[in-house]
């Protein structure tokens, strides 16, 4: 009897490609469609999903995940936007709801594991399972999945991580899929502004903007409104470049300096995870990433307890707490964690500020 596999279907080209791909081979392949938010647009992408499913002759499901996705995904990021921390919600979503309760939902209907578009290579070797880089470093996605329980690693399946995104476009081109942009804004926001989303739900409120010294330089419409490294749009004349250097929540505060202000040397992260289930017991060496399309850098980092303590080999520009660093031993993902508090790079002795938000 084949094995069964669920596939998540977006409505999108990868997913689409993904579940093709499951579908020519030995597999009994379900195809599973997320309903995240109630709106019109997912609406929309719930029937492109059916009519992907229709195509290649699979039966499809909507599971629907609209109030799990406001209280597990949604709500915590407004919480945390407007407490000036900056929160990576592709990452909870991940672990929460797509290799959480749709990995759930998928096992309940009988398949074995769960493939989804992700650019990322999972492996499967005996009892180990190792979660690595896609094969096209330019669109690889592991740095979204590093917090992915073990046991969800365990059962999940990433058809295109072995292929190139040219690769890919030729094939859905065959059956008809336009080669539309990908979008680069949060799925739920829309229209990319957050501050405004954030505002809408939350309480935010108008401040100060000031400089490392604390003297007022203009005023804020509220913390969600300005992020770490940004420049344009503060409204402040000194005479030279002044950048969000860091949101000070507890003095409703915009805190601007120079570009050199926005370096980083180390940072302490909290809200760990390991792929291999548990943390390292001696300093490690890696490569750490502090964005999605950041280089990153070399780092030693040491655990303690529930905190993991990062020094950089190369100051990191702009990283903020609330942000994932993700741990890589060569293109294997090794972990990550959320950035509790950064240090700024010392530009006047060897000591580094303490800079908590």
């Amino acid at each position: 009897m084949a094995q069964c596999v669920a596939v998540a279907i977006s409505g999108g080209r990868d997913s689409a490609v993904a579940a093709s791909l499951l579908a020519a081979g030995p597999y009994e392949v379900l195809a599973l469609h997320v309903l995240m938010t109630d709106t019109p647009g997912a609406r929309a992408q719930c029937e492109l999903a059916r009519a992907v499913a229709r195509r290649q002759g699979l039966p499809f499901e909507v599971v629907d995940l609209v109030d799990e996705f406001s209280r597990r995904v949604i709500a915590p990021f407004c919480s945390e936007f407007a407490a000036g921390r900056t929160p990576n919600p592709c990452v909870v979503c991940n672990r929460e709801i797509k290799l959480g309760l749709l990995l759930q939902h998928a096992r309940a209907r009988g398949a074995e594991m769960l493939a989804t578009g992700h650019y990322v290579r999972v492996e499967h070797d005996g009892g180990e399972h190792r979660l690595r880089r896609a094969a096209d470093r330019l669109v690889d996605q592991s740095y979204f999945l590093y917090a992915v329980a073990p046991d969800s690693l365990e059962r999940m399946l990433a058809p295109l991580g072995d292929m190139q995104r040219a690769e890919v476009r030729r094939i859905a081109a065959t059956f008809g899929m336009a080669d539309t942009p990908s979008s680069k804004d949060i799925c739920f926001v829309g229209n990319g502004d957050c501050g405004r989303f954030v505002a809408q739900r939350a309480e935010v409120r108008p401040g100060d903007i000031v400089d490392l010294d604390g003297r007022i330089l203009g005023k804020h419409q509220g913390l969600p409104f300005c992020t770490v490294g940004q420049r344009h749009g503060l409204r402040v004349a000194t005479g030279e470049p002044k950048y969000v250097v860091r949101l000070d929540p507890e003095h409703n505060a915009v805190v601007v300096g120079s570009a050199a202000d926005l370096l980083s040397e180390a940072a302490v992260l909290d809200s760990l995870a390991w792929t291999g289930g548990r943390a390292p017991t001696a300093e490690l060496l890696v490569h750490a990433q502090t964005r999605y399309r950041s280089r990153g850098s070399p780092a030693h980092v040491s655990v303690q307890g529930e905190l993991a303590h990062v020094r950089f080999l190369e100051p990191q520009r702009a990283i903020a707490p609330g942000q994932s660093v993700v741990f890589y031993d060569d293109d294997v993902v090794l972990g990550g964690g959320v950035i509790r508090r950064r240090h700024e790079k010392a530009t006047d002795s060897h000591v580094p500020v303490c800079a908590d938000r």
